[in-house]
Parts: structure tokens; sequence; C-alpha cells
């Protein structure tokens, strides 16, 4: 009776039958992801993208019913305002002329006052027969921006440029910056420095299915488009941490497919809770009155369930993978002694 009970107890349980079948079976994963990633990529140029915050205010709201109405009752025409740097005023009238004959160009605001010449540079108004998104205003800014190539100019409108192209640009160099701190950080906290390569394609791969899967929505906004990614990795990262720092323990005293079974059946229940109050915030995000919340918490918990696909199936092959390259990299514990 009591070897019986023994070997009952012993008997593993779910999530270690689990962790066993996922290091088992690591290169379907990997194919799987190599297979799954290459598809996101295309499939991330399927996204359509809303430039339009208002279109997420409800229909009852005073400013959604004043925007109606705005668009309904009145013509907003695109306009740019054009500064053009070192010439004369005969030069700037000249430049005035030609701007008028350009088709699409409704009017060119210049005179000889200061508000429109001064210190050798002249300030055009100008305004398109469209609006500012209108297929014949944006030739028309392309044109003046042809016209103007060799001149030292300024422009600054709506019209032909993109917010969201420009959220989007930022966020590249947002990225970026937060990636080269992210390795910094991991640098000086890290047992070992292969452990670096596989979080950061851990996330890679979460990021990219992620944003490759948008599409699923049919539409979303411009800013979730842009910041997800980021916004991703500020709240995923620390899952992958934590399978590694578990691996790390537990390889001290086990061999490396030994160590990642229990290290992963030991960080399942952990990540799980901790993600748990994550995706809970980001499901009271969604019941925000201006759709937008609805729209960003959606793209931000299926991030978070990407990034637990990741971390549960991609990470532990990758342990394993980078098992002896982090042997023999490990350096000492560059984080000061805090016991006291």
């Amino acid at each position: 009776m009591g070897l019986k009970k023994e070997t009952e107890e012993a008997k593993p349980g779910f999530v270690d039958t689990a962790a066993a079948f996922i290091v088992d079976k690591r290169n379907g994963f990997f194919l799987a992801f190599i297979g799954f990633a290459i598809f996101c990529v295309f499939s991330t140029g399927w996204v359509q993208v809303n430039d339009d915050l208002t279109s997420y205010l409800p229909a009852e709201t005073e400013t959604r019913q004043g925007l109606t109405i705005m668009d309904e009752e009145f013509v907003t025409f695109g306009s740019a305002e054009v500064m053009v740097d070192n010439l004369t005023i005969q030069q700037a009238e000249k430049i005035s002329d030609e701007l008028t004959k350009i088709q699409g160009v409704k009017s060119v605001e210049f005179d000889e006052s200061k508000d429109h010449f001064n210190n050798a540079s002249a300030l055009f108004s100008v305004t398109f027969d469209g609006e500012s998104d209108d297929e014949i205003s944006i030739q028309a800014m392309n044109e003046i921006k042809a016209m103007l190539v060799d001149e030292d100019v300024y422009i600054v409108s709506e019209v032909g440029s993109s917010q969201s192209d420009e959220i989007a640009s930022e966020m590249n160099v947002v990225m970026i910056i937060a990636v080269v701190i992210i390795i910094a950080v991991l640098l000086f906290t890290s047992h070992t420095y292969m452990e670096i390569p596989v979080l950061l394609i851990t996330f890679a791969a979460a990021a990219i299915l992620n944003m490759g899967t948008n599409f699923i929505f049919g539409e979303i906004s411009f800013v979730s488009n842009s910041i997800a990614v980021v916004l991703q990795l500020a709240l995923a990262l620390d899952y992958a941490i934590i399978l590694c720092h578990r691996y790390t323990e537990e390889r001290t005293t086990k061999p490396a497919r030994e160590a990642v079974i229990t290290a992963l059946s030991k960080a399942i229940p952990e990540i799980s809770g901790s993600c748990l109050t994550t995706i809970s915030g980001l499901i009271a995000m969604m019941f925000m009155q201006f759709r937008f919340g609805f729209d960003m918490g959606l793209i931000l918990i299926k991030a978070i369930c990407f990034s637990l696909l990741s971390v549960f199936t991609l990470m532990p092959g990758l342990l394993i993978l980078f098992s002896k390259a982090m042997e023999k990299t490990q350096h000492r514990n560059f984080v000061p002694s805090i016991e006291r």
C-alpha cells in the first residue's frame, strides 16, 4: 500500500506532462513558428488602418454630433503654409504666380507686408480646391514640392501627410531606443550573455505574430497599429525573463532537458497568474465610452496571448538549443547586494 501511494504521488501532473511534450516536440514547434511568422510577414500588409480617431466616438456624444453636422454643412478646404527662404521680393512674387497656376490650387495669399515677406523669407498661404485628404489636393501638394525642390523651403500642412505615418516613424525610433536600453539592462542583470538572444527571439516571434494577425479585426486605429508592439514589449518581456531565470536555477542541479521541463512546469502557473492581472486591466479599458479603448484593449490582449504562446512553446526549445552557449558565456552578477 505504501509503495502504491508513493507511485501515485510521483505520477506527473498535467502541467508536467504538457511541459515534457513541449520540450520533446520542440522541432515541430520551431517549424510551426517559422511557417506562421512567414505568413504574418505577408499578412501585415492586409491590415486596414483607420487614421480618424473621431470615428471611435459614440454617435450620441456631443463631439461626434458636432463633427457630423460640420462635415455635412461645411467644406473645409485643404490649406498649406509654404515658407521659402533666401529670395528677393521679385522672386517671391514670381513663385506666387507659379503656385496659383498649379491645378488644384484655389488661391495663394501673398503680399509685401511683414506677415508674408520678412528678412528675405516669403510665406505663401495656399488654399486647395479640395479637402486635405482629396486626391486633387494631394496632387497639387506634390506639384508644389516638385516645383520648389531646389529652394530652401518649409511646408506646414495636413495635405499629403498622414498622422499614422508620422507616428509610425516616431515609434520606430522609440522601438530602437527601447531595445537598446533593454539589451543594456539585460547585460547588466543576466547570469549569462547568451540568454539575451533567447529573450529577444521569443519577443520578436510574439510581436510578428501579433502584428500579422491584426487583419482579423478588419480595421484598427493608427495608434494601435503603431504603438502596440512597444506596449507588448513592456507588458510581456517579463514573462520570458521569469522562465529564463527559472531555467537558470534548475540548470545548476539538472541536465538541460530536465531543467527546462521543471522550469516550464513551475513557470506556467506563475506567468499565467501574472498575465491575468494585466488582461483584467485591458478588459476594463475595453468598456470605455471612447471606442478607441476597445480597439487598443483587444489588440493588446491578443499581444499578451501570443507572448504567452511564444514563451510556453517556443522559448523552451530555444533554451535547449542555446544551453551549451549559455553555459560558456556565464558571468558574475553585476547587480550589487541589497541584503541590508
